[in-house]
């Protein structure tokens, strides 16, 4: 795992200073070596960590005549394969990297090689003898890659922070990106932050060549119709998630797995038990707030597996001490709560292994959100006349005091998110399952057009996903899993794993984003994953030998922090103090604080809305004091 960062202008050629100053932002990402280059309209720079090839990897790397060089971030699991293949095919292998598979495939095949790559990965290719520059991101999007194009030159990077030690203008805040922000909690790609600055989306390839740039899909997933029993999709399932495990134990480095105690994780782990000769090293963090603890459960998957188990209990003054090393890095505002308790658990995971697998993407795949349960059920509460449900119901259930300190407040939370599968329209219901907060508090805290520019994201993401997705799979909760897999795991659950673990240095791999179980999983009916009583219904039944009792009958847990009660106590003066100095015209700060103490009072329950202000306003103040805004 690594950092890429580069630039290419016809104008001049790049300097070696700027390449430096983008390299050293990504320094986190690569502490082991690194290395710039130099040719023509060119400059790229990149910084290792050393998985594979721990000896012979530095970077960039070349082809037998130098004639064609890449740097690359993640890791390619056919290499072996691959290699086998170029060697009989005459081509001559310098290290013994993963790395070195590309210029050679690209030998090979021209920018249509990486098609041939299986694994996570962003890289850059320079044919200094074309003078072509090729950009990829991963079928699935676990590896960040960014670009920056002013017109007259053009910046890329694996962060949007070396992106800005460019000289490439950014042309200032995209207002639609912030709009997309504030009410979904991210801002998802293409856009960024900035308006000459984007992100690459999974699966796509950027070539720069005689000054023009050609961007084009190289991946969307291959859905085929299954008409197959469950028992057969069950035993299926287990030997796709079995080899993407496998592949992902490919290392030279310690191995170990992240542990949360919810389904996935536990899968992951057991599965790893079963392929391992040593005992598999697990890391969980939990909570002292029984609401957010899990670390029972991973306690028990650790004593059911005989793991090398480590844990560790976050409070509100670790979230306090780790809010700078998180917050203050990000280039742009990213409002996933759970990133700073993700930042810490790989923090401290760093410091046994370089590498650890999760169970990211299965939540998705398999109907594991309470947002599915939702849609699952809102169909019978749309059967209810609609001039009941606005006159009766909803007004009752708002009138309803609501918290995260208790049970009974997590309960109310739950009701009042399900009232609004009232929605008609697929993507409507979509966008209100997923947005952090409501029209009227939206419109209240900001001078945007927050909820429609966030909206049009989701429409956008669900017509893309109709063209992929095969006739018998387009009912709606196969259209939202869809959705969900290819729009928001990408742009906010990769991207905190992401931006947690290279923060620290390590590597996450994810086993359940392998193309073939996610091919495998989208095309599988609704019903092997939801019922009326059951979500996960086929990935559990495939894995129920790896999971202890408690752990299969267990319902979901979010991996979350209780932000919203720390703002009301040992948080608040922070809060107070961050966003009484935030000057924005996107942001009205006398409303903000009134919902907080609204919040504070229990007549509202508006934790991700202030948790987005909050970075919101980390992030501008540190803009400006930079001089970027």
């Amino acid at each position: 795992m690594c950092g890429i960062a580069g630039v290419h202008s016809e104008r001049a050629s790049p300097d070696r200073p700027t390449l430096h100053a983008m390299n050293e932002c990504l320094a986190h990402r690569g502490p082991d070596e690194d290395g710039t280059y130099i040719n023509g309209p060119v400059g790229l720079a990149h910084k290792r960590l050393s998985i594979i090839g721990l000896n012979t990897g530095r970077q960039p790397i070349f082809n037998e005549d130098e004639t064609v060089c890449v740097i690359f971030n993640g890791e390619i699991y056919n290499y072996p394969q691959l290699r086998d293949q170029l060697v009989t095919s005459g081509h001559t292998f310098e290290t013994e990297t993963d790395t070195e598979v590309l210029v050679h495939l690209y030998e090979e095949y021209g920018p249509s090689f990486v098609s041939h790559l299986e694994g996570m990965f962003a890289f850059a290719l320079w044919d200094a003898a074309s003078g072509r520059l090729l950009l990829a991101r991963d079928p699935m999007g676990i590896k960040p890659l960014l670009l920056a194009d002013d017109g007259d030159s053009i910046a890329f990077a694996s962060e949007l922070p070396a992106v800005l030690e460019s000289d490439v203008d950014h042309g200032g805040i995209d207002q639609t990106a912030m709009g997309q922000y504030f009410s979904l909690g991210y801002i998802p790609a293409p856009r960024t932050a900035f308006e000459n600055i984007r992100k690459l989306e999974p699966g796509e390839q950027v070539i720069i060549s005689d000054g023009e740039i050609k961007r084009t899909q190289f991946y969307t997933p291959t859905i085929e119709h299954r008409d197959i029993d469950f028992r057969t999709a069950v035993d299926e399932l287990r030997t796709r998630v079995e080899t993407a495990v496998e592949k992902r134990l490919m290392s030279d480095v310690p191995v170990g797995a992240f542990l949360s105690g919810g389904i996935d994780s536990s899968i992951v782990v057991g599965t790893m038990a079963n392929q391992m000769d040593d005992p598999v090293k697990t890391f969980t963090v939990g909570f002292d707030e029984a609401l957010f603890d899990e670390s029972w459960a991973a306690q028990e998957v650790a004593d059911y597996h005989d793991t090398d188990h480590t844990e560790f209990t976050v409070g509100p003054d670790d979230i306090r001490a780790a809010i700078p090393d998180v917050l203050d890095r990000l280039g742009e505002p990213f409002a996933d709560q759970s990133l700073v308790p993700t930042y810490i658990v790989s923090r401290e995971t760093s410091r046994n292994v370089k590498v650890a697998l999760s169970g990211d993407g299965a939540d998705e795949l398999f109907a594991g959100y309470s947002r599915y349960r939702g849609e699952y059920y809102s169909k019978y509460y749309r059967r209810i006349p609609p001039a009941v449900r606005g006159s009766i119901i909803e007004p009752a259930v708002d009138r309803l005091g609501v918290s995260r300190e208790d049970e009974r407040g997590e309960r109310i939370r739950k009701v009042k998110k399900f009232l609004r599968g009232g929605e008609p329209r697929l993507s409507h219901r979509h966008f209100e399952w997923s947005r952090i907060a409501d029209d009227e508090t939206l419109a209240g805290a900001t001078r945007l057009t927050a909820t429609s520019d966030g909206h049009a994201s989701v429409q956008e993401a669900h017509d893309d996903a109709a063209k992929y997705l095969p006739v018998n799979r387009q009912d709606d909760l196969s259209r939202i899993q869809a959705v969900d897999t290819r729009f928001g795991l990408p742009n906010q659950i990769l991207h905190k794993t992401d931006q947690a673990s290279m923060y620290n240095s390590l590597e996450v791999r994810v086993p359940f984003l392998d193309t073939d179980v996610v091919e495998y999983a989208l095309s599988l009916p609704t019903n092997y994953k939801i019922t009326a009583r059951e979500q996960k219904r086929v990935l559990k039944k495939a894995f129920d030998d790896v999971l202890p009792t408690a752990i299969l009958e267990r319902g979901k847990q979010g991996f979350d922090m209780p932000i919203g009660e720390w703002f009301k106590n040992e948080l608040e003066d922070e809060f107070r103090a961050t966003v009484s100095t935030l000057d924005s015209d996107f942001v009205d700060t006398a409303a903000v604080l009134r919902h907080l103490d609204a919040h504070k009072r229990g007549t509202a329950e508006h934790s991700k809305h202030l948790w987005s202000v909050y970075v919101f306003a980390r992030w501008h103040n540190r803009m400006r004091d930079r001089g970027v805004i």
